[in-house]
């Protein structure tokens, strides 16, 4: 897959705006992602999304799949939540830039699992500050599952972690003024 990059690249560079060059620039980005390499995969589609901005269908496509490659490295990242954050926005820009492509349905049940997954993570964060005695760390982490699920508040772990902030405002002291 490397040699198949490096031919597409080379493809691009000696022409990179050729009527071949965004297909090529899109096949580097499917060669890393054959790889597993979902940060080059994203690098190569976001170049395609950016360079070749004016042609409507290979800039929506190459935002779409860079938004994906994103995802699947998110889910590789146990606790480095950034690349969630990283798709959610990516999807994001593709809804406000392509909002009549019909991708857009699934670009938003993506988010939508990708911020219950940060959420997810949050409240596991949270219970490991709450359990080692952590109680202002905890409602931190438990605050930020709320606010990741503004749009979901009756979520499993919104509720949960509305019910947990609860129980710690009553065990947490405040501090005596001086």
């Amino acid at each position: 897959m490397d040699k198949t990059a490096d031919m597409y690249g080379k493809i691009v560079k000696s022409g990179p705006f050729s009527d071949i060059a965004p297909q090529a620039q899109m096949k580097i980005g499917t060669a890393r992602e054959k790889q597993k390499d979902f940060p080059q995969a994203a690098k190569a589609y976001e170049t395609a999304a950016d360079r070749y901005h004016d042609r409507t269908q290979i800039a929506a496509d190459a935002q779409f799949r860079a938004g994906l490659a994103f995802q699947k490295q998110a889910q590789t990242a146990e606790y480095d939540q950034s690349t969630a954050g990283e798709a959610i926005a990516t999807f994001t820009d593709f809804m406000t830039l392509y909002p009549d492509d019909p991708r857009v349905p699934e670009a938003q049940k993506i988010i939508t699992s990708l911020k219950t997954e940060q959420a997810r993570g949050n409240f596991a964060i949270g219970q490991y500050y709450e359990s080692h005695g952590k109680l202002v760390s905890a409602k931190i982490y438990y605050n930020e599952v709320v606010n990741l699920l503004i749009g979901e508040p009756n979520s499993f772990y919104a509720t949960e972690a509305r019910v947990r902030i609860e129980a710690l405002n009553k065990r947490i002291q405040p501090e005596p003024k001086k």
